[in-house]
C-alpha cells in the first residue's frame, strides 16, 4: 500500500486527539473503520506507529518521526493551494492565510473573523511554536498575518516590512501539574517550590523552549532541570499527567484529563500577543486584531485560576 495524503491526515488527526475514539469522530468514521486503516499504515510502514492504553494512544519513537515528516508534508500541500492562480470569477471568496502559535485562540477567532466580515472570507489556518518562524512566514509572502505570543525580555524582532498591533498586553504565563502533584491543590505556586522538579520544553518553540524558564527559575535561585524535549501535544500531555515532570502553560489552556493550571506567584513569566500582517493583507488588521481580542475574552474563563487572574489584572488592546 502506498501512502496519501488522507493517510498522513489520519495520523496527524490520531496524535493530535490522543484517542482513535475522538480522532474517529473528527475525521467522519467509525472507530473500527479507523483502527483497521491504522493498522494497514503501520503494516506498510512496517513498524508500530502508536502504543495503545486504557488513557488512549501515544507515539512511538517510530511514530513521532513519522508525524514530523507527514506535518510536513501537509503544510507544504496547504500551501500549494495557497497558491493557485485565482478563478476567473469576480465573486469570489476573499482568501486569508492566517497564522498562529499553537493554542485554543486562533480556531475562536477564525470563526469570529468569518461572521464579522463583510464579504464572504475563506481562512486557511497554520499554526508554528516558533515566533520567528512566523514572523518569516508573513515577510516571505506566504502568510498574510499571524497571532504571536512575544515573552517578555525574549522578544523576537519584527522583521522589515511586517507591521503589528497588540492585542493583549500582558499574559502570566502558568504552570501546568498532574492533578496528583503536591502543589496541585494550591491556587498560586512559588516557582521556587518546583526547584526540585523535572521540566518539559518544546524544542520548537524560540530559543529551545527553555531560555526564559531558565532565566526565571536563576531569579528565584536554581536551575531548571530540563529533562523532556517534546513536540507533540499527546506525549506531552502523557508526561505531564505521569507526575513525573511539569511544563511551562499558556493561561488559557484548558485544566481536566489529569493536568491542573496554577498560576505563578509574581507573574515571573508573561507575554504578550500581538498580531502582525503583510502591508498585502488581504483583509482589514483592526478587524483582524478586534476580532483576536474578542476571541481571547472568550477564552479567559476556560481556568478559573486565568478568571481570577483576569478580574484583577486583565485588558486587551
Amino acid at each position: 500500500m502506498e501512502l496519501e495524503i488522507r493517510h498522513l491526515k489520519i495520523l496527524t488527526t490520531v496524535a493530535d486527539h490522543g484517542s482513535i475514539t475522538r480522532a474517529a469522530s473528527v475525521l467522519g468514521v467509525s472507530q473500527p473503520s479507523l483502527t483497521a486503516q491504522l493498522r494497514r499504515i503501520e503494516s506498510a510502514l512496517g513498524s508500530p506507529l502508536f502504543e495503545r492504553s486504557r488513557n488512549g494512544v501515544q507515539p512511538t519513537p517510530f511514530g513521532r518521526t513519522v508525524l514530523a515528516k507527514a506535518r510536513a508534508v501537509l503544510a507544504e500541500m496547504a500551501d500549494l493551494r495557497l497558491h493557485q492562480p485565482p478563478a476567473a470569477s469576480g465573486d469570489e471568496p476573499t482568501e486569508l492565510r492566517l497564522g498562529s502559535v499553537p493554542g485554543p485562540l486562533l480556531p475562536t477567532t477564525v470563526s469570529r473573523l468569518v461572521d464579522a466580515a463583510e464579504h464572504t472570507l475563506e481562512v486557511h489556518a497554520h499554526t508554528e511554536a516558533s515566533v520567528a518562524a512566523l514572523l518569516g512566514l508573513v515577510q516571505a509572502g506566504r502568510l498574510d498575518a499571524a497571532m504571536v505570543a512575544q515573552i517578555s525580555g525574549f522578544e523576537i524582532p519584527l522583521p522589515e516590512g511586517v507591521r503589528r498591533s497588540v492585542i493583549v498586553p500582558v499574559e502570566p504565563v502558568f504552570v501546568a501539574l498532574s492533578e496528583q502533584h503536591p502543589l496541585a491543590g494550591k491556587e498560586v505556586v512559588d516557582l521556587a517550590e518546583l526547584a526540585d522538579e523535572q521540566w518539559l520544553v518544546d524544542p520548537q518553540e524560540d530559543f529551545g523552549g527553555a531560555a526564559f524558564l531558565r532565566a526565571a527559575c536563576r531569579d528565584a535561585g536554581f536551575e531548571p532541570v530540563i529533562a523532556h524535549e517534546v513536540s507533540d501535544v499527546s506525549t506531552a500531555r502523557g508526561f505531564l499527567t505521569s507526575g513525573r515532570c511539569i511544563s511551562l502553560a499558556q493561561a488559557t489552556s484548558q485544566e481536566g484529563r489529569g493536568i491542573v493550571v496554577r498560576p505563578l506567584l509574581g507573574d515571573p513569566l508573561t507575554l504578550r500577543m500581538e498580531l502582525v500582517w503583510s502591508p498585502a493583507c488581504p483583509v482589514d488588521p483592526e478587524l483582524m486584531r478586534r476580532c483576536a481580542a474578542e476571541a481571547y475574552l472568550r477564552l479567559v474563563d476556560r481556568n478559573p485560576s486565568y478568571e481570577r487572574w483576569w478580574a484583577e489584572h486583565g485588558q486587551v488592546g
